[in-house]
């Protein structure tokens, strides 16, 4: 154990047995959360749930600081608005019950909205009011709260507490270096299955294409050419639509602003790339010619993007290859629109090459430990209990009632039901064993016509969304102060920007918008940050390889 969390130890320990000599009967967490008692479900696997009969607090090893403390977390979740009001709320339904019963932990959940996340939590840390556990996809902000020193390192606590854990990553040593920040593991997670490493994906309206007897455009110049002809033949159209707009234009051109590219062997941040300029432009183009919505660039619910697609309004979706959400948008359109035929295609190509669309990293959901914790212990008894038996039932549901196991597979018996009831529980499932192949999701899915449509598209949709390497250069992105303090303001400065020349008229081009960009980039200290990152490159590249 290292030194500093020796001291932590010792410190927690005094702090227990002063309290104990004044006549109080324990140490408590401060965080909320009632036991439930309700909630039944099966893991859906070979083996039973484990059961946990204990009452609530550890007993034994006297030396460890966290023996006696209740077992009682609380751990952030996404909101994106799946909770029917007769299933609860994200805080109260039937699967927080399930989870405090069958695991035997305390869990109080702290939902925070999915297109705010980091924002809130931003805010819940500097009020001191964040929960034990937080999660985030994004490696870059888990890096930010190193820097701002609210988290703290876990692999003691994985060495000491953690079975299952621990033995996943001594059998998956490459992700250490995605979870190590200044030498030390900051974060649990577990490796993406292949339909979780897809993420942006484009779909278009192939029943258009064939009526107006069009190709499916493969270049970008094919594409915006293809959105013409939409405009013009369905004249209340609105050719493309996306609420991943921006970043998939931004994928395909190899310009994502907040990455760091490799350029001739000298790394430059992507918002200063020459190429995003042309991004910026396309952009502008687009929106000038009506090919795009006009309220897009303020559309943060995605509340217009999926009501223009989902009536037979918009012919090109800019969004993800699949599952959840845009399963339902394909559902609701042909729902709608009986004749449609929402396919997915290819990324298209630029004229700086076949970039591909956005696809993550191996990691999945990276999991940090708030500094303030009062018990890490239990913490980590939770997640090596989610990743052990609790991963499956939350995302596939009741076996008998939502799935049946085919072939090792959740087969959904009812998608309606599964979407009400299971969907939003896969927010829970943060750490998992999962090894989930493109075809699986045609046993995955319910039987009836529409489901196995669905499905059958959302095959070809990953397998597409994957045919063309997304450009990362690095394995994971450098995170250091210099940067994470100029993303601070130069993000919001980017945005700002960038709507400024897409809908200000002639005066305001992507070159324009670049300028801009790298004089505030210049006064922020960009210089220092693209030493750092060059001398982080350095020193990690044999690793990269």
């Amino acid at each position: 154990m290292k030194k500093g969390m020796k001291h932590r130890g010792k410190l927690a320990l005094m702090a227990c047995i002063a309290i104990a000599m004044l006549g109080t009967t324990a140490c408590s967490s401060n965080s909320g959360g009632d036991s439930g008692n309700g909630g039944k479900g099966s893991n859906g696997g070979t083996e039973p749930v484990k059961q946990n009969n204990n009452t609530g607090e550890n007993k034994g090893d006297a030396a460890d600081p966290y023996e006696g403390l209740p077992k009682k977390i609380s751990i952030s979740t996404f909101d994106r608005g799946q909770v029917s009001s007769d299933e609860g709320t994200y805080e109260d339904n039937r699967w927080v019950k399930w989870i405090r019963e069958k695991s035997g932990i305390d869990v109080s959940i702290v939902p925070v909205a999915r297109n705010q996340a980091q924002d809130k939590l931003n805010i819940l840390f500097a009020s001191n009011q964040a929960p034990d556990l937080v999660w985030e996809y994004d490696r870059g902000y888990i890096g930010k709260l190193v820097t701002q020193g609210v988290i703290q390192p876990i692999g003691d606590y994985i060495d000491k507490y953690s079975t299952t854990y621990k033995k996943y990553l001594e059998e998956n040593p490459d992700l250490k270096a995605h979870l190590t920040f200044n030498g030390e593991i900051y974060a649990i997670a577990t490796k993406r299955p292949v339909t979780q490493i897809a993420n942006h994906g484009i779909w278009i309206r192939q029943d258009w294409l064939d009526e107006l007897k069009l190709e499916r455009p493969k270049t970008m110049e094919e594409l915006v050419s293809v959105a013409k002809a939409f405009k013009e033949h369905y004249a209340d159209s609105t050719p493309i639509v996306g609420y991943t707009t921006f970043d998939v234009y931004s994928a395909l051109y190899g310009a994502i602003n907040s990455q760091w590219y490799l350029e001739d062997g000298k790394m430059t941040y992507g918002g200063v790339l020459d190429r995003f300029a042309d991004v910026i432009q396309l952009e502008k183009e687009l929106y000038e010619q009506g090919l795009v919505d006009k309220e897009y660039l303020t559309d943060n619910n995605n509340q217009r993007a999926n009501q223009l697609w989902t009536t037979g309004k918009a012919g090109i979706l800019m969004g993800q290859w699949g599952g959840g959400n845009i399963d339902i948008l394909m559902k609701d359109l042909i729902a709608n629109v009986p004749t449609a035929k929402p396919e997915p295609m290819e990324s298209v190509s630029t004229q700086y090459g076949h970039y591909g669309a956005y696809q993550e990293s191996s990691p999945f959901i990276y999991v940090a430990f708030n500094k303030e914790m009062k018990n890490p212990k239990a913490a980590i008894e939770y997640l090596d209990w989610i990743m052990e038996n609790g991963w499956f039932t939350l995302v596939n549901g009741e076996e008998g009632v939502h799935y049946q196991l085919v072939d090792g597979v959740a087969k959904r018996t009812d998608v309606d039901k599964f979407n009400k009831e299971v969907l939003y529980a896969g927010e829970y499932g943060v750490v998992r064993k999962e090894n989930m192949k493109p075809e699986d999701l045609l046993i995955q899915a319910a039987e009836d016509e529409l489901s196995q449509r669905m499905a059958a598209l959302s095959v070809e949709s990953v397998k597409l969304a994957l045919k063309n390497e997304f450009r990362r250069d690095t394995p994971y992105q450098p995170i250091f102060d210099e940067i994470n303090e100029i993303r601070a303001t130069l993000d919001t400065f980017i945005r700002e920007t960038r709507a400024t020349a897409v809908t200000q008229g002639d005066k305001y081009t992507g070159k324009w918008a670049l300028e801009e960009i790298r004089k505030e980039w210049d006064r922020l200290g960009g210089a220092k940050a693209t030493e750092v990152a060059q001398q982080w490159y350095e020193d990690n590249k044999a690793s990269f390889q």
